[in-house]
């Protein structure tokens, strides 16, 4: 079963960037809310843009799904994300549209918006909405 539609109100939310190698660096946006072992909902969109890149990685934790692109629209504001899935991923995940909102402070926005613009790079769907 699809839902059309899930909000996630998330505490804990990052923009990182992990260099496993020189050629290898992993930008990341992560969004979570509680202990995803006891229900909560992690989502993290990660990317590297070295010859390795895939694309967008789209994960939900602990180990529930892991899918590559097949993203329709990501808008990133300061209060909100919105990430609308196509059909072959939606099935997957479990969702069409995702929706998280979170309060974070002006550093946080910062590092998110840096990292996503990483995540992100050249994909037509994805807009930052300040």
């Amino acid at each position: 079963m699809i839902e059309d539609e899930l909000h996630v109100k998330a505490n804990l939310v990052a923009g990182e960037e992990e260099q496993y190698t020189p050629d290898f660096v992993v930008h990341g946006i992560h969004f979570g809310e509680g202990d995803p072992e006891r229900g909560g909902q992690h989502w993290n969109f990660t990317r590297n843009l070295g010859k390795d890149d895939d694309g967008v990685c789209i994960c939900k934790e602990i180990q529930q799904v892991t899918v590559y692109g097949e993203i329709l629209r990501f808008t990133l504001t300061r209060h909100s994300m919105t990430c609308e899935f196509d059909e072959k991923t939606a099935k997957k995940t479990g969702v069409r549209k995702l929706h998280i909102e979170y309060s974070i402070n002006e550093h946080a926005w910062q590092s998110l918006v840096k990292q996503a613009k990483f995540v992100f790079d050249g994909e037509e769907y994805f807009e930052v909405a300040e």
